[in-house]
């Protein structure tokens, strides 16, 4: 297999990756996003090894795959927002509890007066 095989077939399992997750963007979950960033990754990196031969038309190839690859940016930036939210509005519940619930030192007195 020559480089320019190997290179197109690094783009074509690019184009794969991406089309199938555009897809099923929304039944995947956090998981499967990762997973899906992780392979984008190591394709990426491999393509980068064969730079110098890449083709005009396999830059432009690569370039719709990164216009079409917006949603999946914004379906991540969702799900990080969504985190956050859920976050913050844990720490809000748990300083109510802790304003209601004040530990009180074990060696403190408390004395009863009784009339």
């Amino acid at each position: 297999m020559t480089d320019i095989e190997k290179l197109r077939h690094l783009v074509n399992k690019y184009s794969l990756l991406s089309n199938h997750t555009i897809v099923n963007l929304s039944e995947l979950d956090e998981e499967q996003l990762l997973n899906y960033s992780e392979q984008r990754e190591s394709i990426v990196n491999e393509i980068g090894s064969y730079r110098s031969l890449l083709t005009d038309d396999m830059k432009a190839e690569i370039k719709q795959l990164l216009i079409g690859e917006r949603v999946i940016v914004e379906r991540m930036l969702a799900i990080k927002n969504e985190a956050a939210a859920w976050l913050e509005k844990r720490e809000n519940i748990r300083s109510q509890q802790n304003a209601y619930q004040q530990s009180y030192s074990s060696d403190s007195l408390f004395i009863d007066y009784r009339k």
